[in-house]
């Protein structure tokens, strides 16, 4: 998936070559880079206003809705975007994810990272997801 138009804003993604997700405090994805396609599961047609746990095929927001189930209120990545959309960075904290491909969970070990980013007056996050293998 390409980024949408970022209304004549530089783009956030400049140099990223990581998956990277451009989500509002709420987790709300807006836009994504081309190396975030590979994350997202398979269902999801049009990524914009999902919420990052069902754009990643989070096993927890598939049960219950992403932010909605028992495990929500623990999970790293909502975690690290609100303190990135509060003006608080988040770098390459190593995170386990139990994403599911296939019908099959698959638990993913990552190194997450959320800068803030601000657009138009309102606070957002830059998530980045690197798989742990690709970390020194």
């Amino acid at each position: 998936m390409e980024p949408m138009a970022a209304g004549g804003d530089a783009s956030p993604f400049e140099g990223v070559s990581v998956p990277a997700f451009l989500c509002g405090a709420d987790a709300g994805v807006l836009e994504v880079n081309g190396p975030a396609g590979a994350l997202i599961a398979e269902w999801v047609g049009d990524h914009r206003d999902h919420p990052a746990g069902e754009m990643l095929g989070c096993l927890n927001a598939g049960q219950a809705g992403c932010g909605q189930g028992l495990n929500c209120a623990e999970c790293p990545v909502r975690a690290a975007i609100r303190s990135a959309a509060a003006g608080r960075a988040v770098e390459r904290t190593p995170v386990a994810m139990h994403l599911v491909r296939g019908g099959v969970p698959r638990r993913v070990e990552l190194r997450l990272s959320a800068r803030p980013v601000r657009r138009g007056g309102v606070a957002l996050a830059l998530v980045l997801l690197e798989p742990s293998e690709w970390v020194p």
